[in-house]
């Protein structure tokens, strides 16, 4: 009896001992085996159990509590069971004021419906949600959150509650406004800068019109060769300030990804032919080698863009003769098949010139920018046409690369682009059209009408198409324009887009919805795709850039009248 009351008293001892919490005393197990050791051995093991159970519950309060972010614990009618310290940090309320409150005490009225949706998503969905919401501070403040809602399931794998963690973004969201706002005003500068470039193509090519149009004029005229050479140098100097002006808006233009390529079949061999013929005179003119070579890989036809293409080369080929002073120029054509329907077309155009230093290589494709600035001020040049048949390279699906020198020489450079284009079947190829322009006449009879507010252009373009042979009338303005045409009879109207009083898109909607069909082109001086497609979008059937080309003129008259 006495052992088994100390026994007993042991039993005793251990069950006080684990019941405080003193999870490691334990007692041992004689011998025998019996039911009293049984019952130590139950209690001992208990011990053990209720000291892991117990340490992973401080670990995970511990981790609770000590979490940056807040985190909630809801029952399922989504009432607070607990809540975390950061909590309090963040929204001003004590676990105790939360315990017992439905959620919706956190959040702003705006988004008590979103609640609603949640609550019926978490009871039919098994997922883990995520939600921004805007919880409320016990000061009335509003802080933006990142939610994220789980399931909390009981021993028997049943939905006990819902966890949420909620993570201020309150930086997050202000990092967003600003970079909202600097995107609005950046799209904003663009515009502005799109605006300018716009306006200010429009105010020069007005009068370059003049200039270039008026100065082909006389030199149809009789003149002696001094008055040649100086009526030459003016044509020189604004095809010099057409070609930056171009320049500038293509830039911008790619900047914008707002170049529009063409995939048109073109004589390709004949197309860079024709494009390097002014230039080979011009390097002649200069006492340099010219040597330009095309592979028998080359094919005489493709289908792409053959007015990028042409000036991807061209600026390329102006760039060697403008910096070479002795020795030569060669272009070298070749090209490589793909598939059955893409080749790849490789241009290389070395010269013998100045060079360009290994660390400025890289910066001649910038724009606005030379390898040396002496560069600019001895040769001019406003360096962008690097620059832009760079881009141009890369939208063609291609690139451009230089050396710079040459391999075994102290001097030269050799750039080199490739390009991808279609190849054309033998059945595709159109055969090409040889016309001479020069003679060329309006059909008799036809009367033509030109409307512009500059008196220039109007003078221009009446004694261009006066001797083309046609009738020509002039108007100052669209509604005199319009009042013109519901008096007489024309077979074509020239139509400036920018007019004060009744613009000429507003001309062309009137005499659109009139049941005039006579073709009407525009005639103007802006020269973005924006500015055809309104034109087209108004009416108005074709489009003539100032300053224009004869042959683009002749062209038009060929096609519509």
């Amino acid at each position: 009896m006495k052992v088994l009351k100390e026994r007993i008293e042991e039993i005793m001892s251990l069950i006080t001992e684990v019941a405080s919490g003193n999870f490691d005393y334990q007692i041992e197990t004689s011998e025998t085996g019996d039911e009293m050791d049984a019952v130590i051995a139950g209690i001992n093991m208990l011990g053990q159990e209720l000291k892991t159970s117990t340490v992973s519950r401080d670990f995970m309060q511990s981790i609770y509590q000590g979490v940056v972010d807040m985190m909630l614990i809801l029952n399922t009618d989504f009432t607070i069971r607990s809540a975390n310290e950061s909590v309090e940090e963040a929204l001003g309320y004590t676990e105790e004021e939360l315990r017992g409150k439905h959620l919706s005490v956190l959040l702003t009225k705006a988004h008590i419906p979103t609640l609603v949706s949640l609550m019926e998503q978490c009871r039919s969905q098994d997922k883990c949600l995520n939600k921004e919401l805007l919880f409320q501070t016990k000061q009335k403040h509003e802080v933006p959150v990142a939610c994220s809602f789980s399931h909390i399931r009981n021993s028997h794998k049943e939905v006990d509650g819902v966890l949420i963690v909620a993570k201020d973004i309150t930086e997050l969201k202000q990092n967003e406004k600003a970079l909202r706002k600097a995107k609005r005003k950046a799209e904003e500068a663009n515009e502005a800068k799109s605006n300018f470039l716009s306006s200010m193509s429009h105010e020069i090519r007005t009068p370059l019109n003049g200039i270039m149009g008026f100065t082909d004029l006389l030199l149809g005229t009789e003149l002696n060769d001094t008055q040649k050479q100086y009526i030459n140098l003016i044509k020189t100097s604004g095809a010099t300030l057409t070609k930056l002006l171009n320049d500038i808006l293509d830039l911008h233009r790619v900047e914008q990804n707002k170049i529009y390529l063409e995939a048109i079949p073109f004589e390709l061999r004949h197309e860079l032919e024709a494009s390097l013929s002014p230039y080979q005179h011009l390097a002649i003119g200069k006492g340099l080698r010219f040597a330009c070579s095309f592979d028998a890989s080359v094919p005489q036809w493709a289908i792409g863009d053959p007015t990028r293409i042409n000036q991807v080369v061209v600026n390329l080929v102006s760039n060697a003769i403008k910096f070479t002073e002795e020795g030569s120029i060669d272009v070298l054509f070749k090209a490589e098949p793909l598939s059955e329907e893409e080749l790849l077309l490789y241009c290389s155009v070395s010269d013998t010139g100045i060079g360009i230093p290994a660390d400025k290589q890289a910066m001649v494709f910038e724009s606005f920018t030379q390898s040396d600035q002496s560069t600019s001020r001895k040769y001019g040049g406003s360096g962008l046409g690097l620059a832009i048949s760079k881009k141009l390279a890369k939208l063609l699906q291609g690139d451009l690369q230089v050396i710079s020198p040459l391999p075994g020489q102290q001097k030269g450079s050799l750039f080199w682009f490739t390009i991808r284009l279609k190849r054309m079947q033998a059945k595709q190829q159109p055969q090409p059209e040889a016309e001479d322009d020069s003679t060329y006449q309006v059909p008799a009879g036809k009367h033509l009408l030109v409307v512009d507010d500059n008196e220039i252009n109007v003078m221009l373009l009446e004694t261009v198409l006066e001797n083309f042979g046609a009738k020509v009338s002039t108007a100052f303005s669209g509604q005199e324009a319009i009042d013109l045409v519901r008096k007489d009879k024309f077979d074509l109207i020239f139509m400036d887009v920018q007019m004060p009083g009744i613009s000429g898109l507003e001309a062309a909607r009137t005499l659109r919805q009139e049941s005039y069909d006579l073709p009407i082109i525009a005639f103007s001086a802006s020269a973005y795709s924006s500015d055809i497609e309104n034109s087209l979008a108004s009416g108005m059937n074709d489009y003539l850039c100032k300053p224009f080309e004869q042959s683009d003129l002749v062209g038009l008259l060929k096609k519509w009248i």
